[in-house]
Protein backbone atom coordinates (compact mmCIF):
# COMPACT_ATOMS: atom_id res chain seq x y z
CA UNK A 1 0.00 0.00 0.00
CA UNK A 2 1.52 3.51 -1.12
CA UNK A 3 1.07 5.72 2.15
CA UNK A 4 2.94 8.67 1.17
CA UNK A 5 0.61 10.60 -0.76
CA UNK A 6 -3.17 10.21 -0.88
CA UNK A 7 -4.68 9.07 -4.30
CA UNK A 8 -6.40 12.48 -3.96
CA UNK A 9 -2.68 14.20 -4.12
CA UNK A 10 -0.94 11.89 -6.93
CA UNK A 11 -4.35 13.14 -8.66
CA UNK A 12 -3.58 16.80 -8.09
CA UNK A 13 0.09 16.25 -8.74
CA UNK A 14 -0.46 14.57 -12.12
CA UNK A 15 -3.03 17.74 -12.51
CA UNK A 16 -0.01 20.08 -12.04
CA UNK A 17 2.34 18.59 -14.18
CA UNK A 18 -0.73 18.18 -17.18
CA UNK A 19 -1.07 22.01 -17.56
CA UNK A 20 2.69 23.07 -18.00
CA UNK A 21 2.74 20.66 -21.14
CA UNK A 22 2.48 22.09 -24.67
CA UNK A 23 -0.07 19.27 -26.31
CA UNK A 24 0.17 19.45 -30.32
CA UNK A 25 -2.75 16.30 -31.32
CA UNK A 26 -2.85 18.09 -34.97
CA UNK A 27 0.77 16.46 -35.53
CA UNK A 28 -1.12 12.78 -34.79
CA UNK A 29 -0.42 6.32 -43.44
CA UNK A 30 1.73 4.34 -42.32
CA UNK A 31 4.24 2.13 -44.23
CA UNK A 32 6.23 0.05 -42.18
CA UNK A 33 8.40 -2.55 -43.13
CA UNK A 34 8.72 -6.04 -40.81
CA UNK A 35 11.86 -8.18 -40.39
CA UNK A 36 10.01 -11.24 -42.19
CA UNK A 37 9.68 -8.21 -45.12
CA UNK A 38 12.72 -7.60 -45.03
CA UNK A 39 14.15 -11.18 -45.20
CA UNK A 40 12.24 -12.49 -47.70
CA UNK A 41 11.81 -9.94 -50.59
CA UNK A 42 14.59 -8.05 -52.03
CA UNK A 43 12.42 -5.07 -52.53
CA UNK A 44 12.05 -4.14 -49.45
CA UNK A 45 15.29 -4.32 -48.20
CA UNK A 46 16.68 -1.04 -47.00
CA UNK A 47 17.86 1.62 -49.28
CA UNK A 48 19.47 5.26 -48.03
CA UNK A 49 19.35 6.25 -51.28
CA UNK A 50 15.28 5.63 -51.37
CA UNK A 51 12.64 6.71 -49.60
CA UNK A 52 13.06 4.66 -46.48
CA UNK A 53 13.77 6.17 -42.63
CA UNK A 54 14.91 3.88 -40.02
CA UNK A 55 12.46 4.61 -36.98
CA UNK A 56 13.97 4.25 -33.24
CA UNK A 57 11.93 3.54 -29.96
CA UNK A 58 13.43 4.31 -27.12
CA UNK A 59 12.65 2.29 -23.99
CA UNK A 60 14.30 3.78 -20.96
CA UNK A 61 17.51 1.97 -19.70
CA UNK A 62 17.22 -0.49 -22.53
CA UNK A 63 20.83 0.67 -24.05
CA UNK A 64 18.77 2.96 -26.65
CA UNK A 65 20.96 5.72 -25.97
CA UNK A 66 24.01 4.42 -26.68
CA UNK A 67 22.49 2.50 -30.23
CA UNK A 68 21.18 6.01 -31.27
CA UNK A 69 24.60 7.35 -30.37
CA UNK A 70 26.07 5.26 -32.73
CA UNK A 71 24.02 5.77 -35.49
CA UNK A 72 24.50 9.10 -36.03
CA UNK A 73 28.37 9.00 -35.43
CA UNK A 74 29.48 5.38 -36.02
CA UNK A 75 27.74 4.95 -39.57
CA UNK A 76 30.04 3.77 -42.30
CA UNK A 77 27.69 5.43 -44.64
CA UNK A 78 28.83 7.61 -47.83
CA UNK A 79 26.55 10.98 -46.40
CA UNK A 80 27.54 10.51 -42.68
CA UNK A 81 25.12 12.38 -39.89
CA UNK A 82 26.48 16.17 -39.32
CA UNK A 83 26.88 16.39 -35.70
CA UNK A 84 28.32 19.15 -34.46
CA UNK A 85 29.88 20.44 -31.33
CA UNK A 86 27.75 21.27 -28.28
CA UNK A 87 24.27 20.40 -30.26
CA UNK A 88 22.70 16.94 -29.37
CA UNK A 89 21.41 17.01 -32.82
CA UNK A 90 23.08 16.19 -35.68
CA UNK A 91 21.25 16.12 -39.08
CA UNK A 92 20.93 12.91 -40.96
CA UNK A 93 19.66 13.92 -44.63
CA UNK A 94 20.01 11.42 -47.61
CA UNK A 95 22.83 13.36 -48.84
CA UNK A 96 24.22 17.07 -49.23
CA UNK A 97 21.34 18.36 -51.65
CA UNK A 98 18.27 17.03 -49.59
CA UNK A 99 16.56 17.52 -46.36
CA UNK A 100 14.92 14.32 -46.38
CA UNK A 101 15.96 12.42 -43.13
CA UNK A 102 16.78 8.35 -42.97
CA UNK A 103 16.55 8.19 -39.43
CA UNK A 104 13.84 9.30 -37.01
CA UNK A 105 15.17 9.65 -33.37
CA UNK A 106 16.50 11.22 -30.75
CA UNK A 107 19.61 12.66 -31.63
CA UNK A 108 18.27 13.29 -35.05
CA UNK A 109 15.20 15.02 -35.43
CA UNK A 110 14.61 14.95 -31.46
CA UNK A 111 11.55 14.11 -28.94
CA UNK A 112 9.52 15.38 -32.00
CA UNK A 113 6.50 13.19 -30.96
CA UNK A 114 7.26 13.62 -27.40
CA UNK A 115 9.62 12.35 -24.76
CA UNK A 116 10.00 8.81 -24.76
CA UNK A 117 7.06 8.29 -27.26
CA UNK A 118 5.97 4.98 -27.59
CA UNK A 119 4.40 2.94 -29.88
CA UNK A 120 1.02 4.15 -29.72
CA UNK A 121 2.55 7.98 -30.41
CA UNK A 122 4.76 6.92 -32.92
CA UNK A 123 3.13 4.93 -34.70
CA UNK A 124 -0.43 4.51 -33.97
CA UNK A 125 -0.83 8.32 -33.89
CA UNK A 126 0.52 8.72 -37.17
CA UNK A 127 2.79 11.73 -35.78
CA UNK A 128 6.43 10.30 -37.42
CA UNK A 129 4.77 10.98 -40.33
CA UNK A 130 3.29 14.21 -39.73
CA UNK A 131 6.25 15.57 -38.27
CA UNK A 132 8.48 14.58 -41.23
CA UNK A 133 6.14 16.44 -43.67
CA UNK A 134 6.31 19.45 -41.80
CA UNK A 135 10.45 19.27 -41.24
CA UNK A 136 11.09 18.24 -44.59
CA UNK A 137 8.78 20.71 -46.08
CA UNK A 138 6.20 17.79 -48.11
CA UNK A 139 5.30 14.62 -48.20
CA UNK A 140 6.71 11.49 -49.72
CA UNK A 141 5.79 8.34 -49.89
CA UNK A 142 7.88 6.69 -47.00
CA UNK A 143 8.70 3.18 -46.00
CA UNK A 144 9.30 2.77 -41.84
CA UNK A 145 11.48 0.56 -40.71
CA UNK A 146 10.74 0.52 -36.91
CA UNK A 147 13.50 -0.66 -34.38
CA UNK A 148 14.23 -0.70 -30.35
CA UNK A 149 16.05 -2.02 -27.97
CA UNK A 150 14.94 -4.61 -25.18
CA UNK A 151 16.28 -5.39 -21.85
CA UNK A 152 16.38 -8.26 -18.94
CA UNK A 153 13.24 -6.75 -16.89
CA UNK A 154 14.27 -6.79 -13.54
CA UNK A 155 17.89 -5.36 -14.26
CA UNK A 156 16.35 -2.22 -16.32
CA UNK A 157 13.54 -1.87 -13.67
CA UNK A 158 16.34 -1.60 -11.04
CA UNK A 159 18.03 0.88 -13.33
CA UNK A 160 15.22 3.00 -14.11
CA UNK A 161 14.85 3.11 -10.27
CA UNK A 162 18.60 4.35 -9.89
CA UNK A 163 18.04 6.89 -12.28
CA UNK A 164 14.95 8.68 -10.76
CA UNK A 165 16.84 8.37 -7.51
CA UNK A 166 19.47 10.63 -8.92
CA UNK A 167 16.64 12.99 -10.38
CA UNK A 168 15.10 11.75 -13.49
CA UNK A 169 11.18 12.42 -14.02
CA UNK A 170 10.58 12.60 -17.69
CA UNK A 171 7.59 14.97 -16.77
CA UNK A 172 7.08 15.82 -19.84
CA UNK A 173 6.53 12.73 -21.16
CA UNK A 174 2.95 13.36 -23.10
CA UNK A 175 1.65 9.82 -23.44
CA UNK A 176 -0.64 10.61 -26.29
CA UNK A 177 -3.49 8.04 -26.93
CA UNK A 178 -6.20 8.73 -29.32
CA UNK A 179 -5.26 12.09 -29.62
CA UNK A 180 -5.27 13.21 -25.97
CA UNK A 181 -3.09 12.77 -23.06
CA UNK A 182 -4.65 10.69 -19.90
CA UNK A 183 -6.28 12.75 -17.75
CA UNK A 184 -5.31 12.86 -13.74
CA UNK A 185 -7.83 10.48 -12.99
CA UNK A 186 -6.05 8.20 -15.25
CA UNK A 187 -2.51 8.59 -14.39
CA UNK A 188 -2.13 10.59 -11.16
CA UNK A 189 1.40 10.94 -10.46
CA UNK A 190 3.34 9.45 -7.77
CA UNK A 191 4.96 12.69 -6.48
CA UNK A 192 4.85 16.33 -6.66
CA UNK A 193 6.20 17.97 -9.76
CA UNK A 194 7.63 20.86 -7.51
CA UNK A 195 9.71 18.56 -5.62
CA UNK A 196 10.61 15.70 -8.25
CA UNK A 197 10.86 11.89 -6.68
CA UNK A 198 15.20 11.81 -6.13
CA UNK A 199 16.03 9.93 -3.11
CA UNK A 200 13.22 7.80 -3.28
CA UNK A 201 13.52 4.50 -1.98
CA UNK A 202 12.97 1.11 -3.68
CA UNK A 203 10.50 0.22 -1.26
CA UNK A 204 8.35 3.62 -2.17
CA UNK A 205 9.13 3.33 -5.78
CA UNK A 206 7.79 -0.21 -5.83
CA UNK A 207 4.46 0.64 -4.43
CA UNK A 208 3.47 3.79 -6.13
CA UNK A 209 0.80 2.10 -7.91
CA UNK A 210 0.95 4.45 -11.05
CA UNK A 211 4.30 4.06 -11.46
CA UNK A 212 5.04 3.62 -15.21
CA UNK A 213 8.28 2.01 -14.61
CA UNK A 214 6.35 -1.54 -13.75
CA UNK A 215 5.82 -3.41 -17.39
CA UNK A 216 7.48 -0.15 -19.01
CA UNK A 217 8.45 -2.44 -22.02
CA UNK A 218 5.48 -4.04 -22.98
CA UNK A 219 2.88 -0.72 -22.53
CA UNK A 220 5.76 1.05 -24.70
CA UNK A 221 5.61 -1.50 -26.99
CA UNK A 222 1.75 -1.83 -27.47
CA UNK A 223 -1.33 -0.10 -29.30
CA UNK A 224 -2.42 1.04 -26.27
CA UNK A 225 -5.75 2.18 -28.07
CA UNK A 226 -6.71 -1.80 -27.98
CA UNK A 227 -7.14 -0.82 -23.55
CA UNK A 228 -8.91 2.58 -24.12
CA UNK A 229 -5.52 4.64 -23.46
CA UNK A 230 -5.00 4.65 -19.44
CA UNK A 231 -8.48 3.95 -19.23
CA UNK A 232 -8.12 1.37 -16.32
CA UNK A 233 -11.69 1.21 -15.52
CA UNK A 234 -13.38 -0.28 -18.74
CA UNK A 235 -12.17 -3.59 -17.86
CA UNK A 236 -10.43 -6.05 -15.40
CA UNK A 237 -7.12 -5.65 -14.82
CA UNK A 238 -6.53 -9.37 -16.12
CA UNK A 239 -7.93 -8.48 -19.39
CA UNK A 240 -6.01 -5.28 -20.44
CA UNK A 241 -2.72 -7.20 -19.20
CA UNK A 242 -3.62 -9.90 -21.74
CA UNK A 243 -4.04 -7.65 -24.70
CA UNK A 244 -1.24 -5.08 -23.87
CA UNK A 245 1.11 -8.37 -23.83
CA UNK A 246 -0.37 -9.74 -26.64
CA UNK A 247 0.01 -6.53 -28.21
CA UNK A 248 3.37 -5.61 -27.24
CA UNK A 249 4.42 -9.73 -28.30
CA UNK A 250 2.72 -8.82 -32.30
CA UNK A 251 4.44 -5.64 -32.66
CA UNK A 252 7.79 -6.34 -31.56
CA UNK A 253 7.82 -9.63 -34.47
CA UNK A 254 6.98 -6.76 -36.98
CA UNK A 255 9.29 -5.14 -36.11
CA UNK A 256 12.21 -4.52 -38.53
CA UNK A 257 14.91 -4.88 -36.12
CA UNK A 258 15.42 -4.96 -31.97
CA UNK A 259 18.47 -5.52 -29.88
CA UNK A 260 18.99 -7.33 -26.76
CA UNK A 261 21.06 -5.13 -24.33
CA UNK A 262 22.64 -8.68 -22.78
CA UNK A 263 23.75 -9.58 -26.03
CA UNK A 264 24.78 -6.31 -27.79
CA UNK A 265 27.37 -7.73 -30.09
CA UNK A 266 24.56 -10.13 -31.76
CA UNK A 267 22.29 -7.14 -31.53
CA UNK A 268 25.39 -5.36 -33.81
CA UNK A 269 25.18 -8.67 -36.20
CA UNK A 270 21.44 -9.01 -36.64
CA UNK A 271 21.13 -5.03 -37.56
CA UNK A 272 23.81 -4.65 -40.10
CA UNK A 273 22.80 -7.79 -41.61
CA UNK A 274 19.18 -7.18 -41.58
CA UNK A 275 19.83 -3.25 -42.77
CA UNK A 276 22.93 -4.16 -45.18
CA UNK A 277 24.86 -1.48 -43.14
CA UNK A 278 27.41 -1.85 -40.97
CA UNK A 279 29.12 0.14 -38.30
CA UNK A 280 32.83 1.73 -37.97
CA UNK A 281 32.75 0.17 -33.97
CA UNK A 282 31.96 -2.24 -31.78
CA UNK A 283 28.77 -1.65 -29.68
CA UNK A 284 29.83 -3.86 -27.31
CA UNK A 285 31.87 -2.00 -25.66
CA UNK A 286 28.74 -0.15 -24.41
CA UNK A 287 27.09 -3.03 -22.42
CA UNK A 288 27.85 -0.97 -18.90
CA UNK A 289 25.35 -0.57 -15.98
CA UNK A 290 25.10 0.58 -12.61
CA UNK A 291 21.85 -1.96 -11.65
CA UNK A 292 24.05 -4.44 -10.51
CA UNK A 293 25.32 -1.84 -7.86
CA UNK A 294 22.16 -1.71 -6.20
CA UNK A 295 21.74 -4.55 -3.55
CA UNK A 296 18.08 -5.88 -3.19
CA UNK A 297 16.26 -8.18 -1.04
CA UNK A 298 14.59 -11.47 -1.46
CA UNK A 299 11.56 -9.74 -1.17
CA UNK A 300 12.16 -7.09 -3.17
CA UNK A 301 12.97 -8.99 -5.86
CA UNK A 302 10.04 -10.82 -5.61
CA UNK A 303 8.19 -7.89 -6.06
CA UNK A 304 9.77 -6.70 -8.54
CA UNK A 305 9.07 -9.58 -10.68
CA UNK A 306 5.44 -9.20 -9.71
CA UNK A 307 5.24 -6.01 -10.43
CA UNK A 308 6.89 -6.98 -14.11
CA UNK A 309 5.22 -9.89 -14.89
CA UNK A 310 4.63 -8.85 -18.22
CA UNK A 311 7.63 -7.57 -19.00
CA UNK A 312 9.39 -10.96 -18.29
CA UNK A 313 6.99 -12.54 -20.07
CA UNK A 314 7.36 -10.33 -23.37
CA UNK A 315 11.46 -10.96 -22.55
CA UNK A 316 11.09 -14.58 -22.80
CA UNK A 317 9.21 -14.21 -26.10
CA UNK A 318 11.99 -11.97 -27.44
CA UNK A 319 14.76 -13.72 -26.68
CA UNK A 320 13.00 -16.60 -28.61
CA UNK A 321 12.24 -14.46 -31.43
CA UNK A 322 16.06 -12.85 -31.25
CA UNK A 323 17.62 -16.82 -31.63
CA UNK A 324 14.95 -17.27 -34.68
CA UNK A 325 16.16 -14.20 -36.62
CA UNK A 326 19.98 -15.29 -35.78
CA UNK A 327 19.07 -18.63 -37.44
CA UNK A 328 17.31 -17.24 -40.26
CA UNK A 329 20.25 -14.80 -41.09
CA UNK A 330 22.84 -17.64 -40.25
CA UNK A 331 24.81 -15.56 -37.54
CA UNK A 332 26.52 -18.04 -35.36
CA UNK A 333 28.89 -17.92 -32.27
CA UNK A 334 26.67 -15.58 -29.86
CA UNK A 335 24.82 -16.94 -27.04
CA UNK A 336 21.51 -16.32 -25.93
CA UNK A 337 21.25 -14.45 -22.33
CA UNK A 338 19.15 -16.75 -19.63
CA UNK A 339 15.72 -15.72 -19.46
CA UNK A 340 14.58 -14.42 -15.97
CA UNK A 341 11.27 -16.52 -16.67
CA UNK A 342 11.90 -18.94 -13.32
CA UNK A 343 14.81 -17.55 -12.07
CA UNK A 344 15.12 -17.81 -8.10
CA UNK A 345 16.96 -15.41 -6.01
CA UNK A 346 19.80 -17.79 -5.58
CA UNK A 347 20.52 -17.46 -8.88
CA UNK A 348 20.36 -13.76 -9.44
CA UNK A 349 22.46 -13.57 -6.31
CA UNK A 350 25.11 -15.82 -8.75
CA UNK A 351 24.42 -13.07 -11.50
CA UNK A 352 25.18 -10.28 -9.29
CA UNK A 353 27.09 -11.53 -6.21
CA UNK A 354 27.12 -8.01 -4.40
CA UNK A 355 23.20 -8.70 -4.42
CA UNK A 356 22.36 -9.11 -0.78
Amino acid sequence: MYTKYSLEQMRNFAFKNKISIEYRPHLYTRWNMSFSKILNNQNSKFNLNSDDVIVFLHIQKTAGTSFEKFLVKNMNIEYKCECNLGKKRCNCNKNNSTKQTWLFSRYSTGWMCGLHADYTELFVSDCVENVLDRKEGGHRKRRYFYTTFLREPVSRFISEYRHVDRGATWLSAKHMCNGKPPTPDELPLCFDPDVGWEGVTLDEFLDCPFNLAFNRQSRMLADLTLVNCYDTKTMSSEKRDQIILRSAKNNLKNFAFFGIKENMNASQVIFEKSFNLKFTKSLGVWNKSKSKDTKITKAQLEKIKYRNKLDIELYDYALKLFAKRMKKLNISGFEIPPSPYNLTYEEYLKENNNWV
